[in-house]
């Protein structure tokens, strides 16, 4: 694997070296006919063609059934995650709710205790 690594990664620089030459060579020729400047200019529109057309390609969405069903499948994950959040939510929720109606019992507790208290302490006066 390291061996086709490395020759893949020679044969990609052999082929840039090979598009620099081959520009040069290109540059040389119609350097004659159009000058410096326009042969550069020359050269400049068709990278830049290239350039697009490439773009353009890679830019194009392509429609196959393992993509969609990939789609499908990452929106019903995504929902599922929103539905555990709101899940975890609502259990909060209950939790601080049963907490809140623990501590008003408790506190309404302590106020019949302290009434009882005073009444039995007011009867024994």
């Amino acid at each position: 694997m390291v061996r086709r690594a490395i020759a893949g990664a020679l044969s990609i620089a052999a082929l840039i070296v090979a598009a620099g030459l081959a520009t040069y060579v290109l540059f040389l020729t119609i350097r004659a006919p159009f000058g410096d400047l326009g042969a550069t200019l020359a050269i400049a529109a068709l990278y830049l063609a290239v350039a697009v057309i490439l773009l353009v390609y890679t830019m194009r969405e392509t429609t196959s059934p393992e993509l969609e069903a990939l789609s499908e499948m990452e929106a019903a994950a995504l929902e599922e995650i929103a539905a555990d959040a709101q899940g975890a939510v609502q259990m909060f929720s209950a939790t601080g709710h049963r907490i809140e109606n623990l501590g008003s019992s408790v506190t309404l507790g302590i106020g019949i205790l302290s009434a009882l208290r005073k009444l039995l302490a007011s009867r024994k006066s």
